[in-house]
């Protein structure tokens, strides 16, 4: 079985991070199995939790006033879910549901946050890495956009 830092390093998002770092992340991390159908966290839920998604598939929805629930994205192995923690006031702006079995990398907000600040360097990988799932994000919204709004 393959230790936390070796599942750490196997993650798209921490790919290619130096043993060093990985190795000042692993306090913040542990692996989560969630079941089908569970909530994760709804919008306004205190964000406390990056998920590093191994395995199943996640729905990000919004609430529609008198429409009811509507899915905006749906993540999967190798995706990022969670960063409402990067802005205050630290709260999700939407929800998110499993749709299977779910396994995970859960980071904690607080430790990532403190040990960025304590070690630049690692701070500032992290927020490349951050930037560029954020960018990919903008890109899908773009397409969802042109095809709602597309002629």
């Amino acid at each position: 079985m393959p230790s936390l830092e070796e599942t750490l390093a196997a993650h798209p998002f921490l790919a290619g991070l130096s043993p060093h770092h990985l190795q000042l992340i692993v306090p913040c991390a542990s692996l989560v199995s969630l079941p089908a159908d569970q909530t994760i966290f709804t919008e306004g839920d205190q964000a406390r939790q990056l998920y590093l998604l191994r395995s199943g598939r996640v729905a990000l929805s919004i609430h529609r006033p008198r429409r009811g629930q509507r899915t905006i994205y749906t993540l999967g192995a190798g995706d990022v879910l969670g960063m409402g923690w990067l802005d205050l006031p630290q709260q999700w702006f939407f929800d998110a549901r499993t749709l299977e079995v779910t396994r995970a990398i859960a980071l904690e907000a607080d430790c990532l946050a403190r040990l960025s600040e304590a070690q630049p360097e690692l701070g500032y990988e992290l927020l490349q890495r951050f930037v560029r799932v954020l960018l990919g994000k903008i890109k899908l919204l773009k397409l969802q956009l042109v095809d709602f709004y597309g002629s």
